[in-house]
């Protein structure tokens, strides 16, 4: 990848000035299961599958730097869900056809906490403290579990979900409406223009939201109940990927990738990666070139280190600011 010059814009902030730290490669299969932070990784030996899954023969939970912190037989499972904190989700998941899973919580130690079936897996996270994992499932709706597999709330279908990093606050995004649920019970809601969201990101105390479908940034504050700014893609062939807020909901960060009509040279190779206030004043950007694209990319995510992670098909930017 080709990382063109920086642009600054003329509003910069001093406290907002992120300089290119890291450059990974991310090709490796070693990298297939980590936690959000790539603090943890792990590692996977497979036993011999069909043309649904593989299921893990070994695995073992490794810190970013290779030190074994435990390892584990596979145990059936197919799917690795791991923690900043260490506490790892061993889904059993049944193929795409039933969709069924199994879920199995292990603490740090590797201690094996309970259990829990899905009845449709679809997507499914961590908050950022690790004290909440969530699961949409298919069949009964977003599903939140405490780290030793007790379920918490089940808070109904949506298209999207995303939780916040205290784990307190969940989005879920409807085909028209964003409806936010603190603690289990509903908080706050704002209508859609467009059901087809692409991404959700909340600040760590839930405070502060933005979600993006294809055209359109959407940045809200959860308390007051009221939109804090629209950011419509700033070319006409950008469309919007990926969207992240800080822990303390003073920035918000957007990916983008040009989708600007089959002929165009640039199309699916050309991205950029925006930060900006809640006001949706833009206070820098970087554009992105790459060779391989899929939907999820430019992915960005805020970290805990004042740092911000770009990831595309090939590589892992960290930004530090």
């Amino acid at each position: 990848m080709i990382l063109h010059t920086l642009l600054l814009m003329p509003l910069l902030a001093p406290a907002v000035s992120p300089r290119l730290a890291a450059r990974e490669s991310l090709a490796s299969d070693l990298n297939a299961f980590t936690s959000p932070g790539r603090i943890y990784r792990a590692v996977v030996e497979y036993e011999t599958g069909n043309s649904e899954f593989v299921p893990f023969r070994r695995f073992e939970l490794q810190t970013a730097d290779g030190r074994t912190v435990y390892a584990r037989q596979g145990d059936g499972h197919t799917v690795l869900d791991i923690s900043d904190q260490g506490t790892v989700v061993g889904i059993d998941f049944d193929g795409p056809v039933s969709g069924r899973a199994r879920l199995h919580f292990y603490g740090p130690d590797g201690a094996k906490r309970g259990t829990a079936e899905v009845g449709f897996l679809k997507s499914r996270t961590f908050s950022a403290d690790g004290s909440v994992y969530g699961v949409d499932d298919g069949r009964s709706g977003v599903r939140l579990f405490r780290p030793d597999g007790t379920e918490l709330y089940n808070l109904g279908r949506a298209n999207r979900f995303e939780l916040s990093g205290d784990g307190r606050t969940a989005a879920l995004a409807l085909d028209e409406v964003v409806v936010f649920f603190r603690d289990g019970k509903e908080a706050s809601r704002h209508p859609l223009s467009s059901p087809l969201v692409r991404d959700i990101g909340l600040s760590q105390d839930g405070s502060v939201a933005a979600w993006a479908d294809r055209f359109r940034l959407c940045i809200y504050g959860v308390r007051d109940r009221r939109l804090l700014a629209e950011q419509a893609a700033p070319e006409a062939a950008l469309r919007f990927i990926s969207v992240s807020v800080s822990s303390e909901g003073h920035l918000i960060a957007a990916g983008l990738d040009v989708d600007g009509g089959r002929g165009s040279p640039d199309r699916h190779r050309r991205g950029r990666v925006m930060v900006m206030e809640p006001t949706g004043t833009v206070l820098w950007q970087q554009e992105l070139d790459y060779d391989n694209w899929n939907f999820t990319v430019p992915w960005v995510e805020f970290a805990a280190d004042n740092s911000l992670i770009v990831k595309t098909a090939d590589h892992m930017l960290r930004y530090e600011y």
